[in-house]
């Protein structure tokens, strides 16, 4: 394999890793923002179920927090992978 081949193959796994690392960040930063959002609403949903008096709507809002329990433990697993790679 002659010098220019191996520049090229060298420039390329580069280039790759590069990529890879780009796309790893931006799927963080897509997370990160899902997981600010999901914080938010589940402040609010809380706000909500200290001032709620209606028995059927405290338990609305107890789904919604359960909701989006589940919606941020899905978030949090999706990060490790990412930072796994």
């Amino acid at each position: 394999m002659n010098n220019v081949a191996k520049i090229l193959i060298k420039k390329l796994g580069m280039y790759r890793r590069n990529k890879l690392k780009t796309q790893n960040t931006n799927i963080d930063q897509k997370i990160a923002e899902e997981i600010k959002d999901v914080c938010l609403e589940m402040e609010k949903t809380n706000i909500w179920f200290q001032m709620e008096v209606d028995e059927n709507l405290i338990e609305a809002c107890i789904h919604q927090r359960e909701m989006l329990n589940a919606r941020y433990r899905y978030l949090m697993s999706q990060i490790k992978p990412v930072q796994a790679q």
